[in-house]
């Protein structure tokens, strides 16, 4: 995974995923039990292929709007690029909102399938990732992480990056 924390870098590497017509994403959020939530990090997939999380990018963008702002401008409103998510609607009150095109969610898509025909213990990604994709090893409880202390820890990295990987 690439774990970029320095803003040049990071404008640098959104410029090149500009260039995609598809992107796995999804975000961790610091301080979520209180009403003062941040957006902590971004997370991307480029590379279909990718089931390690070995070519995610994981964009710190904790007390950094300007770059999650050139995020958005540069990603989020391009109708060019689809946009998987597996939440979009949480995603999304972080990274534009209603300026965001062409955004597939996984969860909605989950969703209209039969119960019968999917037969998953739940809708989760995790659960989807292990249910119909056979993930093993599939951290679960990485989600409830404190996103908003650094340095983030290993641990906590592998889980951003294959949140990607599961789409």
């Amino acid at each position: 995974m690439y774990y970029i924390t320095n803003p040049a870098e990071i404008y640098q590497q959104i410029s090149q995923l500009a260039k995609c017509k598809n992107l796995w994403l999804d975000t961790e959020i610091a301080d979520c039990n209180t009403p003062y939530r941040r957006l902590s990090l971004i997370q991307v997939l480029a590379n279909p292929r990718d089931l390690t999380g070995e070519f995610a990018y994981i964009f710190d963008v904790l007390d950094k709007p300007d770059v999650s702002t050139y995020f958005i401008n540069q990603i989020m409103v391009d109708g060019g690029i689809q946009k998987v998510f597996h939440n979009a609607d949480f995603d999304l009150k972080y990274l534009g909102k209603n300026l965001a095109k062409n955004v597939t969610c996984t969860f909605k898509l989950a969703k209209k399938i039969r119960h019968r025909i999917l037969q998953t213990t739940n809708l989760k990604l995790k659960t989807l990732a292990v249910e119909l994709c056979h993930f093993c090893d599939v951290d679960k409880e990485g989600g409830a992480s404190d996103w908003g202390k650094r340095p983030l820890c290993e641990k906590q990295l592998k889980y951003a990056a294959m949140d990607t990987v599961y789409l």
